[in-house]
């Protein structure tokens, strides 16, 4: 299973970055409309090439060097290499269902990272739903793609660093992905301190529809098993925002094909519970089947401190 015990992201950093302006990534990129809708265009050029759509032409999609799914390559390879793969797997087909979000890369002055969920799979009926990662650049001849990939092959190449994407039985009886994207809800696009922010919480498969999350920003989350005798791991969610060191941990599992909220969500307080798991703070019941002891935080208005209690929680189950 892999790790998700990291610190949550630095979203504090992330303000900063996008303080400066609706469209600013960096200090030194500054995007424009015309950008936004020519990175737009570029992302559907890059789908109708893996759709085998006619006269598509990967030949102005990619920069000299690409970061391909790990490997860093020349362009030229990435083409013959997605050619080969769609020429061995005919009836692989993949189409974009979620808007982009399009955020800079923190650590690069030229970059920016665009995000959405494409479903893809080798056989029609057969799909999956993955999170999809581009990475781009604006060269002399327009943006161009210098790394491709998705949150799922990364956190598969590398277990010992959380990349935003779980694994479990939420359901009980298959293995399944998941993770959480945030976007501003009026536009779709990157969240800032200025605008509200939603998350929505995906899965792999995509008969279970993606649940909405208000007042929220992506941070950190974990698979815990065991609360009970269903067979169900729980997705747990750490969210993040912007100010303020109580947060809103919330618990899902996947029932009758849905997204299932199984208990209240409860706060946390994340000076006081720094280094706190979903196993420190959600434990089975033994006593009584069906509930959980949950630490919660609290604020005690007379001491003007935050501290913690444990109460019980029944776990939801749909009939």
């Amino acid at each position: 299973m892999m790790n998700t015990t990291f610190l949550p992201f630095n979203r504090h950093l992330a303000a900063a970055l996008l303080f400066l302006g609706t469209f600013a990534a960096h200090a030194d990129l500054t995007l424009t409309a015309t950008d936004e809708q020519q990175i737009n265009a570029l992302v559907d050029r890059w789908n109708d090439v893996l759709n085998r759509a006619e006269n598509a032409q990967p030949q102005s999609l990619y920069a000299d060097q690409v970061e391909w799914f790990g490997k860093t390559l020349p362009a030229q390879q990435v083409i013959a290499n997605s050619q080969a793969f769609l020429a061995k797997n005919q009836q692989y087909q993949q189409s974009i269902i979620s808007t982009l979000t399009i955020q800079p890369v923190e650590e690069s002055d030229d970059r920016v990272m665009v995000r959405f969920v494409k479903s893809a799979g080798l056989e029609a009926f057969k799909e999956k739903n993955y999170p999809a990662e581009l990475q781009l650049t604006k060269t002399p001849a327009g943006w161009r793609i210098v790394s491709e990939t998705d949150a799922v092959t990364r956190a598969n190449q590398n277990k010992e660093v959380y990349a935003g994407v779980i694994k479990g039985k939420f359901d009980g009886k298959s293995t399944s992905y998941a993770w959480m994207s945030d976007a501003d809800p009026r536009t779709g696009g990157a969240c800032t301190e200025e605008t509200d922010c939603d998350c929505t919480l995906w899965n792999s498969d995509p008969d279970v529809k993606p649940v909405k999350i208000s007042q929220c920003l992506v941070g950190r989350m974990e698979t815990l098993p065991g609360l009970d005798d269903s067979g169900r791991d729980r997705v747990v969610a750490f969210p993040e925002w912007w100010t303020s060191a109580m947060r809103v941990v919330y618990v899902y599992d996947i029932q009758q094909k849905q997204w299932i909220k199984t208990m209240p969500g409860f706060s946390m307080n994340i000076n006081l519970q720094e280094t706190a798991t979903a196993a420190d703070l959600i434990k089975r019941d033994p006593q009584h089947p069906g509930q959980v002891k949950v630490t919660q935080a609290t604020f005690d208005e007379v001491a003007q401190e935050a501290t913690t209690e444990e109460v019980s929680q029944t776990l939801l189950t749909l009939k």
